[in-house]
């Protein structure tokens, strides 16, 4: 009798594709720039794009002056030929051939999940130079049967610099409600997480002492 193996719940089950997206700046200008060549840049560049994806030029282009564009036409190298396959095998993109000669890359959800991931990693909360002597606290109650989310959550509010107090109570005196709403959305935990803004916490000399207060 064969057994079968229970699958893991993803932390991005209940992932809001919208708020998602803005995670991604678009992209600045229409300037030209080096089409980067790692996988979290191109799934990060490709995010950018969501729904429009991205247009190449199927012909071949000199590796060390690849450019790219995120709207208009841009050069296909080998490299980012042999990237975008395998993105495509992953099941990371969709890539339509048109019949003019070009090519059009679109982000998966899956591969927005992805380049979520790498995005996350970089978060932080933005220090202030002057602290306003107020606390911002986030307490959370995810049941047993999430641990898994629940300790992802936990290691996201600490990689955003975050301090825990208790096991599901983190602290930090810089602003940081648009970081921790949009993961709390993310993670699908917003009705068990609150963001809470205090004028004291009683003997917090070492919460000033963690983040380099004064007194």
């Amino acid at each position: 009798m064969k057994k079968f193996r229970k699958q893991r719940r993803s932390p991005y089950a209940h992932i809001q594709w919208d708020k998602a997206a803005a995670l991604f700046p678009s992209h600045p200008s229409q300037q030209k720039k080096k089409f980067p060549i790692s996988a979290s840049s191109v799934l990060h560049l490709l995010a950018t794009a969501a729904d429009k994806g991205l247009m190449f030029a199927t012909h071949a282009a000199d590796p060390a002056i690849v450019e790219y564009m995120l709207e208009g036409t841009g050069p296909l190298n080998w490299r980012t030929r042999h990237m975008i396959h395998r993105f495509q095998k992953q099941k990371y993109v969709h890539v339509h051939e048109a019949g003019d000669g070009t090519v059009t890359v679109k982000i998966t959800k899956n591969g927005f999940a992805h380049a979520l991931s790498y995005q996350l990693d970089t978060m932080k909360v933005q220090e202030k130079k002057q602290w306003d002597k107020k606390w911002r606290v986030v307490v959370f109650d995810v049941p047993e049967k999430y641990k898994r989310l629940r300790d992802v959550f936990r290691s996201r509010l600490e990689q955003l610099g975050l301090y825990r107090l208790q096991d599901s109570v983190y602290v930090s005196p810089y602003p940081c409600f648009d970081e921790v709403e949009f993961l709390r959305e993310l993670y699908g935990i917003a009705f068990t997480t609150q963001y809470l803004l205090v004028e004291k916490i009683e003997d917090d000399r070492h919460l000033r002492t963690h983040f380099h207060l004064a007194s």
